[in-house]
């Protein structure tokens, strides 16, 4: 379905975003990363605008959709919405785990898209604009979350942290179908992974085992992947993390972002993959998803959860993006940004990151997405 934004909209998206641009820490100005653009989604203010992970490819920025039940898309050349996709996905649920579309895994420069949904993952072709495959996970009603993409074996990972106990799902992306799943016994759940093509492993954020309780780094070679035997190689300790986003950055760097239990430091982690020594201490923290971009050699780290004293609590959030340099591995600027805006991606090609949020901050007034530069 072709979306068209009214007149009304258009004007009112506008001033939104004039309104925007000035606002926000560091630096705003037009020779700095700014808001660029304000992206009106369809949502009403009851229930606020619910949403998941992004991801961005060959010029189009795709969004896990729960309010309308799709994964958007938008072209980031001229930052429209175009279309939104529907797959019978679960939409709002009770709980976040009975709720759906989650993660998004696309295959670079192809029009396939993996996206987690409650019980299953579907598999998208964004140029036909349909769901072309529907692989089951579960039937717990449960939801598969955030994956990874190997494109060394043709393997896709997704995680199903609300399963008793929680487990990992290995796809091969040239049969759609479930080659091997991995419990992971003693978890209270699991959030990011990456997949490190240095030392071909799958790499995922723990929530916390009895050893580690607030968050690790789980290490998962390739080739148990594809000899049918997934296990864990090796564990990287994060202290107390909370962990939700990761991403690899230059050389041998992973970024570990932190959501951590109130009264604790807001951090954010530098990690060496191989090794998981810490590389980096970055005094920001209260995310969830983060991306890091190689065409600015820069991570992006949305912050929901982030307090100006830079010390985790349970209310009165003053959300935040913060922009760092993956050399120096530290804060270039910050930005305000809108009511529970905790995903990002990132279009290297236009220079843009997206940042979709909820009603409920005074300069954010209306659910949407917001458009960062990253120069």
């Amino acid at each position: 379905m072709k979306t068209t934004m009214p007149v009304a909209a258009a004007l009112g998206a506008l001033a939104v975003t004039a309104m925007l641009a000035g606002c926000g820490g560091g630096d705003n100005s037009n020779s700095g990363p700014r808001v660029v653009a304000t992206i009106a989604v369809p949502n009403s203010p009851s229930p606020p605008f619910n949403f998941d992970i992004g991801y961005a490819d060959s010029g189009k920025y795709y969004l896990a959709d729960r309010s309308n039940s799709a994964v958007d898309v938008v072209d980031t050349k001229t930052n429209t919405l175009v279309t939104q996709i529907k797959g019978n996905f679960a939409g709002i649920g009770a709980t976040t785990d009975s709720s759906g579309p989650d993660g998004l895994v696309g295959i670079p420069g192809t029009n396939t898209l993996y996206v987690g949904d409650v019980n299953s993952v579907k598999v998208m072709d964004v140029g036909a604009r349909q769901v072309v495959k529907t692989i089951p996970i579960s039937t717990s009603g449960s939801r598969v979350d955030e994956g990874c993409y190997d494109p060394d074996d043709g393997l896709v990972m997704f995680s199903s942290p609300g399963e008793s106990p929680p487990f990992a799902t290995f796809i091969s992306t040239k049969t759609q179908a479930v080659v091997a799943k991995l419990p992971f016994a003693g978890s209270s759940g699991l959030e990011a992974c990456a997949y490190d093509p240095n030392g071909k492993n799958f790499i995922v954020n723990n929530d916390g085992t009895s050893a580690n309780p607030e968050g690790e780094v789980n290490v998962i070679p390739a080739a148990t992947v594809v000899a049918g035997a997934p296990a864990v190689s090796r564990v990287f300790p994060l202290g107390k993390c909370n962990p939700t986003g990761l991403d690899l950055g230059p050389n041998n760097d992973m970024i570990v972002g932190c959501d951590p239990s109130a009264g604790n430091p807001l951090i954010t982690l530098v990690l060496d993959r191989t090794s998981g020594a810490t590389l980096a201490t970055i005094p920001f923290g209260g995310v969830d998803q983060i991306a890091y971009d190689k065409s600015s050699n820069r991570y992006f780290l949305p912050a929901r959860h982030y307090q100006t004293n830079k010390i985790a609590a349970a209310s009165n959030f003053v959300p935040t993006l913060a922009i760092v340099d993956a050399t120096s591995r530290s804060i270039i600027t910050t930005l305000a940004i809108g009511n529970n805006a905790h995903s990002v991606a990132v279009d290297g090609g236009t220079g843009q990151a997206y940042l979709p949020f909820a009603p409920g901050v005074a300069a954010f007034p209306n659910g949407g997405i917001q458009v960062v530069s990253t120069h």
